[in-house]
């Protein structure tokens, strides 16, 4: 015979459970009270008649739930309650997955670091480790704060399969009136994803700055997050960034899906040779993750993307001036149409945007049925069609695919299970296509038909033996030679036809994330870079991570190519 079993919902009384539900709410009212409280508190508290809040506490001392000190004529919660949570937590999969992450961690970063739960839209902290033992285990009060409220929340919220996080957003959504509110915090909640982890300047209950990391199970599901609170909400970006690079390295280690692969950021020890004369770090200001730059000869301007401080870029090398307009979501490629309208890519497909303004006009998403999939990069082949890398949000390895989109928006999908997915670029004959694949550490090459747009003949073009570092951003130069901007490397490297070596630069930077050619003559090579996904302590090191960085190369670059759209 089964166990009877019974759904209920956790906000609403059981009928037939009162005096229970009273003495629960009467346990709740001393455990969370600001001092021990007395009878006439409670009595205040929960509004229940005297000689029935007499009989619940006397039924609750009696099993040493509560504890009565008659000097102070206050109460307590019971030693057994402390007994029943010390055996909860010691049983716990949360607790027995994190506990060795917690205190190497908290001794890495200094810091006190916490697991933290979600509890329908709280989050509450489960344990702790504090970085100096000689602390012992002090019994610490932390509040709960609304999940939305909290950098530990947002990470696990951002770990969330997408329909689940919209549902917890919809519930929300009668607290947060403001449309632009939902909006900023959807795009926040993306970012999250994307880096791994979540940042607060500060929290409003804690009134601190915080960072978090979620754990996930063997299902990639969110369990828990690890987090750290600074004692102040004046942190500045460096730091915070660098205790949340440190809380997902953790995370990853505490959590049961460890099968399920990440690509891994590792730097190459900065080259002997000097930078040289040819490069110049310009004064754009620094990006989170600078990508997919592309020169407009109409405009007579490069344009890139801040991917995860979402931002359109540009610079203007006559009035050496650079410019920013912030985005409403993660963005992360770019090209521009025959008519000079710029095409976007992102966490929602494709779209039109407007350089000046940052409007967007939607036009397909190659990839609707993945919602926990974003598009990554963009080129344009000879015939003016549109390739599209695409990735998982939150960096799992292998979920990536290459698709090309036509002039009347028609989407073909031509790999898939890319580990990560950077661009495509073309030889002057547009009879070669290559493509840069970031997770599998190869550049491949295609015999390319243009008339038809199919590809054929894969093949390693660069293996991991031949590159400094990851290839990320590709472009072909005027003389068919492939430049690939080696991530971890510090250098952008130049390969002729064959795969052979020829030329590399060294540049300030150890993570340069993509390059094309640019400016009037078409003879300078710009190269974006990236600060946040920098291994903690190499900020210092390399100052100018993150800026745009511009190379008198000696070549000459193809000129830009457009997308044909059909549509007007």
């Amino acid at each position: 015979m089964s166990e009877p079993t019974a759904e209920v919902d956790q906000d609403t009384d059981v009928p037939g459970a009162q005096a229970l539900l009273r003495g629960l709410d009467v346990l709740l009212a001393i455990g969370t009270a600001p001092q021990p409280p007395r009878f006439r508190d409670l009595e205040k508290s929960i509004g229940i008649p005297r000689a029935s809040l007499h009989r619940l506490l006397a039924a609750l001392v009696s099993r040493r739930m509560v504890r009565h000190d008659p000097r102070t004529r206050t109460y307590h919660v019971g030693m057994r309650v402390l007994e029943l949570s010390r055996r909860s937590l010691d049983q716990n999969s949360i607790i027995r997955a994190a506990k060795p992450e917690l205190a190497r961690v908290a001794r890495r970063l200094q810091r006190t670091i916490c697991v933290m739960v979600l509890d329908n839209e709280d989050v509450f902290v489960l344990d702790f480790e504090d970085a100096d033992p000689s602390y012992g285990r002090l019994v610490r009060f932390w509040p709960r704060s609304r999940a939305i409220e909290s950098a530990a929340g947002r990470s696990m919220l951002a770990a969330l399969p997408k329909e689940r996080c919209e549902a917890f957003l919809q519930d929300l959504s009668p607290t947060i009136v403001e449309k632009p509110a939902m909006d900023r915090l959807r795009a926040d909640l993306g970012v999250a994803k994307a880096l791994g982890y979540a940042v607060m300047t500060r929290e409003p209950v804690s009134g601190r700055a915080g960072a978090a990391s979620a754990i996930l199970d063997e299902t990639g599901y969110p369990i828990g997050a690890l987090a750290c609170l600074f004692e102040t909400d004046q942190i500045p970006a460096e730091d915070l960034h660098d205790a949340g690079r440190a809380l997902v390295e953790a995370a990853h280690r505490a959590s049961g899906h460890i099968g399920m692969g990440y690509a891994t950021r590792s730097v190459l020890p900065r080259p002997d040779t000097p930078v040289g004369a040819a490069v110049e770090v310009l004064a754009t200001g620094r990006d989170f993750v600078g990508e997919n730059p592309v020169w407009n000869p109409r405009r007579r301007r490069l344009y890139w993307v801040d991917v995860l401080a979402p931002a359109l870029r540009w610079w203007d090398p006559a009035r050496r001036e650079a410019g920013r307009v912030e985005l409403p979501r993660l963005t992360a490629g770019i090209a521009f149409d025959e008519q000079d309208r710029l095409v976007a890519a992102g966490q929602h497909g494709l779209f039109l945007l407007d350089p000046e303004t940052g409007v967007e006009r939607r036009l397909v998403d190659p990839e609707a049925d993945r919602p926990d999939n974003r598009c990554n990069t963009v080129g344009v082949d000879p015939k003016g069609r549109l390739w599209v890398g695409t990735m998982a949000i939150n960096h799992e390895i292998g979920r990536g695919s290459l698709y090309a989109v036509d002039a009347d928006l028609a989407v073909h999908r031509h790999i898939d299970k890319v580990g990560m997915a950077k661009n495509v670029a073309f030889d002057t004959a547009g009879q070669r296509l290559y493509f840069a694949d970031t997770a599998n550490n190869v550049v491949l090459a295609f015999d390319f038909d243009a008339l038809s747009g199919t590809i054929a003949n894969r093949r390693a073009f660069l293996a991991a033996a031949d590159i400094p570092g990851n290839p990320n951003g590709i472009t072909v130069d005027a003389e068919d030679h492939l430049w690939v901007a080696c991530l971890g490397g510090w250098r952008v490297c130049r390969y002729d036809p064959s795969g052979r070596l020829v030329e590399e630069v060294v540049l300030p930077v150890p993570m340069p994330t993509n390059c094309a050619f640019g400016g009037e003559d078409m003879a300078t090579l710009y190269v974006t870079s990236t600060w946040i996904r920098l291994p903690a302590g190499l900020s210092a090191e390399a100052p100018a991570s993150g800026q745009l960085i511009a190379v008198r190369t000696g070549t000459r670059g193809q000129p830009p190519r457009r997308f044909r759209e059909a549509s007007p």
